[in-house]
């Protein structure tokens, strides 16, 4: 984590170097020096990335982490006490001129004390001979060596519960007819079994019929080649003594002779990386003859890399089956007594059904006294997990450096607690973890988040609870032990600390970069220190402190507290960069300070300053209940922003908006809620709006009679969520949105209830419309259906329809050779059976749901 402490204060003084050079008037060589002295830290910290065992080497490089903070601290502070001191009127700088001076001398003082820290870093790193690549000692190597083996020992032995299903599904794919070699995945997080169940299967009997040669190779993320080919030429019951002093290639040639010919099932447990398996396939002969390979991974890409067509997702243990697991170890088949299962069942639910931290546990509580008394001790105490922490930690280990700060961020949040995927990357942005490789580059920073947490994903690190309808990830959690582990590092890294009634006071003398408070808040701030960069509130209350507290800080999120009283000291806060609270009662003209604000996310029930439109970084703006402020004078030029969200804004908002131009917005949400359907904006407005032509998705309330204008859409449009207030004309209004070149997902809520049915809202799907459509959602009690027309929706994978209430059905969508998922919500009983009895295509699934739409996981069940 050093090494992304020293990348962001590199990357935030270059900045600040060439952004805002009048800042640092008076240091700009100091400072310039100080980043060349960050340079060559910065190589001497990757070089060492991952080759950290030896405890002076960790030394050194907390030193390192130290001093850079040091340097942050520094560089922050000078900087905001000079953007005070411009914000002076000329009698105020004369009245402060010389108090400018001495902050002039005391940064160049620290920075000389920084440099002469980094020289005795050095010193000291040739003192004790720790020279670049030399990280990794013996002693290192043979701790990492006994954990693999004792992992492996540990997993074999484990007490096999709820692998039954999970082992019948694999041997079914194993079985399959097909005669050419095919490779068979267990995929799953650490910890979750996988090396168990394939020990199951390779030790089943029908297996060892079915396949006369079999062998079993362990990889790890520490792929030693020859001792990975010589695992299997012992399994393949060939001596290997003649073989020890092999080259690598020769014992390929002898793995692929043993195994030429031969019906086999090879495991090969724990890939990690697609080189490895490039390096080793070339010793798998396909003879035709119906070989099978069985990997074990945690990366889901290792599953496609290998050509696997249906990865088997290894699950985590339901209670029973955790129940089961732990008594096993803990009674050895004789039954719990009756008084001790309620306690028993909570402490085996602590693990959240990771099988290897139950079998932890239970070996603990097994050579305890079995009294209520006892286990109460053990349901209410802290114990040590060490050994799953290391088998988790080799997920951790073997992040790329660009990740691990994002996957750490995640023990920000409580425990189980569900985590929007658009909120985290903006807090990853504001933080600097996310980077363009090539500073040339185009793409978007959000767009670099995306593909950051899918990359965890794919490494079963994080899990998937929601998607969007794009098939993107909404929201997610991990899993508490993960959570855990994050925590650890985070405290040891001076990273983040979580804030809890057990830490409360305790927190003073750690000086953590973050803090995360999950406990009622103190009544003074104390704990929130001028190192403090980021503050996170997850309780129920309001700020009523000075946010002078926060004054270095770059995050202050909060979505459940609020300003009590009226945030007038926010421009002191002039290195935030994100912004989210949940009430305040107007957002003063200050607000134009914050010139680092990337995002801003605020409930005001107040005016806005018109002074919102100087924050040129402003990249997202979400605004509820409170009055935007019309742009005037010159046009206004928000080059930045990409997402624009109004909740209750009044009807003029569009108008508001003209004198502004939006190059890069790509997401524009103008919504009301149900109890305000008295107001709707107005749809024909849109086209009025200058430079919308990155915008991608819209979501607005409207009232509707018609469109009289086609190209009041845009046409990259790739989304739209309509909520309609009015009877309109279907056909014109549907045409309209057909013609769309890159409509993929069309939301419409019919959010009206005619008083005639001359008044009914009737959906028109003309010849030719729609051709890149893959979802539609419809919501509304009274719907007519027109013809669906000929070559319409060819791309529909997705139709769902909610609070149907016509006495037509269109037949034809349900036809759609190309559609996946058809989704009832609230759908009559006699409209259900018309649509079972319709003649769905076979690949089609039909979902029926009484309870009401939450979120839809549709991705996942698409082929």
């Amino acid at each position: 984590m050093a090494d992304s402490v020293v990348s962001f204060l590199l990357e935030n003084l270059l900045q600040l170097l060439n952004d805002e050079i009048k800042l640092l008037s008076g240091v700009e060589e100091k400072v310039n020096s100080l980043c060349n002295e960050l340079k060559f830290i910065d190589i001497f910290l990757k070089s060492s990335e991952g080759k950290r065992s030896d405890e002076v080497v960790k030394e050194v490089v907390s030193q390192i982490r130290d001093v850079a903070y040091k340097a942050e601290d520094v560089v922050d502070t000078y900087v905001a006490n000079i953007a005070k001191h411009k914000r002076r009127n000329m009698l105020s700088k004369l009245f402060h001129f010389k108090e400018r001076f001495t902050i002039l001398h005391e940064v160049n003082a620290e920075i000389d004390k920084i440099k002469s820290e980094i020289d005795d870093i050095y010193r000291n790193r040739e003192r004790y001979g720790i020279g670049r690549g030399e990280f990794q000692s013996q002693e290192a190597d043979a701790i990492a060596k006994s954990l693999r083996e004792k992992r492996r020992r540990d997993e074999e032995e484990q007490d096999i519960v709820g692998l039954v299903h999970d082992s019948n599904k694999i041997i079914q794919q194993l079985k399959e007819s097909d005669l050419r070699l095919k490779v068979v995945s267990i995929i799953g997080m650490g910890g979750l079994g996988k090396t168990t169940l394939a020990r199951k299967i390779y030790n089943n009997n029908e297996m060892k019929k079915l396949f006369p040669c079999c062998a079993w190779g362990y990889l790890s993320n520490d792929y030693r080649p020859k001792e990975f080919f010589l695992s299997l030429l012992k399994c393949l019951r060939s001596s290997t003594s003649d073989c020890e002093n092999l080259s690598e290639v020769d014992l390929k040639k002898k793995v692929a002779e043993k195994l030429t010919e031969k019906k086999y099932l090879i495991v090969l447990d724990d890939i990690w990386k697609p080189q490895v398996w490039d390096d080793i396939k070339e010793v798998f002969p396909d003879d035709k003859i119906g070989s099978r390979i069985l990997i074990t991974s945690r990366i889901n890409e290792m599953a496609h890399y290998t050509g696997t067509t249906s990865p088997y997702y290894l699950p985590i243990l339901n209670k029973d089956e955790s129940w089961e697991l732990f008594c096993k170890k803990v009674f050895h088949g004789e039954q719990c007594p009756f008084d001790l299962e309620p306690l028993g069942r909570s402490i085996a639910e602590t693990c959240k059904g990771l099988p290897l931290a139950i079998v932890v546990l239970a070996g603990v509580v097994a050579k305890k006294e079995k009294s209520q008394r006892e286990w109460k001790r053990i349901k209410d105490a802290s114990w040590d997990l060490t050994e799953v922490m290391d088998i988790l930690r080799l997920s951790y280990d073997n992040l790329p450096t660009r990740l691990k700060p994002c996957f750490l961020y995640f023990g920000i949040y409580p425990e189980d607690y569900e985590i929007s995927v658009k909120e985290v990357i903006q807090l990853w942005i504001a933080e600097g973890f996310i980077k363009r490789e090539n500073q040339k580059a185009t793409e978007e920073l959000e767009d670099i988040g995306d593909r950051y947490l899918d990359d965890m994903v794919d490494r079963n690190l994080v899990q998937v609870v929601k998607r969007r309808s794009d098939g993107g990830v909404k929201t997610c959690r991990i899993h508490d032990l993960l959570r855990d582990l994050c925590v650890s590092e985070c405290i040891f890294d001076k990273f983040m600390e979580v804030c809890k009634e057990s830490n409360i006071n305790t927190i003073g003398g750690i000086n953590p970069r973050r803090l995360s408070f999950h406990h009622q808040l103190p009544y003074e701030m104390k704990y929130v220190k001028p190192c403090t960069r980021s503050v996170f509130f997850f309780l129920e209350t309001d700020i009523g402190y000075d946010v002078k507290s926060f004054e270095l800080a770059r995050v202050l999120h909060s979505a459940t507290l609020g300003f009590s009283s009226q945030p007038n000291n926010l421009k002191r806060m002039i290195h935030l960069r994100y912004l989210n609270i949940l009430y305040c009662r107007y957002l003063p003209a200050s607000i134009s300070c914050l010139w680092n604000l990337q995002t801003l996310c605020v409930w005001c029930t107040g005016e806005i300053s018109s002074e919102i439109w100087k924050l040129k970084r402003l990249r997202h703006l979400h605004l509820k209940m409170c009055k935007l402020p019309k742009a005037t004078g010159e046009r206004v030029i928000m080059e930045n922003l990409q997402t624009l969200s109004l909740w209750h804004e009044d009807e003029r908002v569009i108008l508001k908006l003209q004198n502004v131009m939006f190059p890069r917005l790509r997401k524009l949400t103008l919504f009301r809620d149900e109890y305000l359907n008295e107001f709707s904006y107005p749809l024909e407005e849109l086209s009025s709006l200058p430079s919308l032509t990155n915008l991608q998705s819209l979501n607005i309330t409207s009232k509707i009679a018609q469109l009289t204008n086609p190209k009041v859409f845009p046409s990259n449009l790739t989304k739209i969520i309509l909520k309609i207030q009015s009877p309109l004309e279907g056909r014109i209004f549907m045409k309209t949105l057909g013609a769309l070149p890159n409509l993929q997902i069309l939301k419409l809520i019919i959010d009206f209830v005619p008083a005639v049915a001359e008044s009914m809202c009737e959906i028109y799907i003309d010849t030719g419309n729609f051709l890149q459509l893959q979802v539609f959602h419809i919501r509304g009690m009274i719907i007519k259906w027109g013809e669906l027309g000929e070559g319409a929706m060819p791309k529909l994978r997705h139709l769902i329809i909610e609070r149907y209430g016509a006495s037509e059905f269109p037949k034809q969508l349900l036809s759609l050779s190309s559609l996946r998922v058809v989704h009832l919500v609230h759908f009559p009983y006699k409209q259900v059976q018309r649509v079972q009895e319709s003649g769905l295509n076979k690949d089609c699934k039909l979902i029926i749901d009484s309870q009401g739409l939450q979120d839809v996981q549709w991705i996942q069940q698409l082929p």
